[in-house]
């Protein structure tokens, strides 16, 4: 199983580290610690065609700014990121952007491997 970039980037940080993500333009935004890293899967039968495994980092969320979403999230519960619920940004307290990497300001982000 290979880790993609954004779970290997997160993996650079401790647990404990704060977090402002960021999915869809902002339209929802939390900030949260980073809880822990881990392996799991897709949920579908392991000898299927669609089954696939890959790793997901747990964040604790601390503060919903914004959710124009139907997301029925409560302060201090866990949610999953990962290459299926992956944020378009994440950035640490200092408001230092760690996802997604970028080679030059004008670059988009760099392609991740999933497999």
């Amino acid at each position: 199983m290979v880790i993609d970039e954004m779970v290997r980037t997160l993996s650079q940080y401790p647990n404990g580290t704060f977090l402002r993500l960021s999915w869809d333009c902002e339209s929802f935004v939390i900030d949260g610690i980073l809880d822990t890293i881990y392996e799991t899967d897709n949920g579908a039968d392991e000898g299927s065609k669609e089954y696939q495994e890959f790793y997901a980092c747990a964040i604790q969320i601390k503060h919903i700014i914004k959710s124009s979403e139907n997301r029925t999230l409560a302060l201090n519960s866990l949610i999953e990121i990962s290459i299926n619920n992956q944020p378009t940004r994440i950035e640490l307290s200092n408001g230092k952007v760690i996802w997604p990497i970028y080679s030059s300001p004008n670059d988009t982000p760099l392609q991740t491997s999933t497999h």
